[in-house]
């Protein structure tokens, strides 16, 4: 088996017990316990997923986000679900679902980031999309994942080149 090096200590993540010894610093601790760590997610966060992508609740949700992005035309996360709670009267309780859609839009193409300002909900910085028009559709992205862990590293978004 080959080595891959870890992108926490620099240790070799094929080795057994490597993860109850990186501290995520070059060199393990091994005067600290072992502790249980979660390296996948729980069966019940699963088992919620999919009954929501069964229920057709994802599906609903993104679209939902869509149609109140390109309502507002340029909008943080935090405008677009204060919009779908306010004007669209939408029972919605919390703002994650939001987030995670404009994420999985902009994959999908769909939208993109245009910039940052302040938010009109928290005052706070934020960063803003627009919905892509149809005849700037690139295409979806590439998603790189570490090979180790597979969480996501980057994002390849496509463009269309200007003329």
């Amino acid at each position: 088996m080959t080595e891959q090096r870890c992108l926490f200590c620099g240790g070799d993540a094929t080795e057994p017990n490597h993860w109850e010894f990186c501290d995520g610093r070059q060199g393990g601790r091994d005067d600290e316990p072992i502790v249980i760590r979660i390296r996948s997610p729980r069966e019940t966060s699963v088992q919620a997923f999919y009954n929501a992508v069964d229920a057709g609740i994802i599906e609903t949700r993104r679209a939902q986000v869509w149609v109140g992005l390109k309502a507002l035309g340029v909008a943080t996360a935090n405008e677009v679900f204060e919009y779908l709670k306010e004007e669209r009267r939408l029972g919605l309780r919390y703002d994650s679902n939001t987030r995670a859609r404009l994420t999985e839009l902009r994959d999908m193409g769909l939208i993109r980031e245009v910039g940052d300002r302040a938010c009109r909900v928290t005052h706070q910085t934020c960063i803003t999309w627009a919905v892509v028009p149809s005849s700037e559709y690139a295409g979806v992205a590439i998603v790189h994942r570490c090979p180790c862990c597979g969480q996501i590293v980057s994002r390849d978004l496509p463009v269309i080149k200007s003329a």
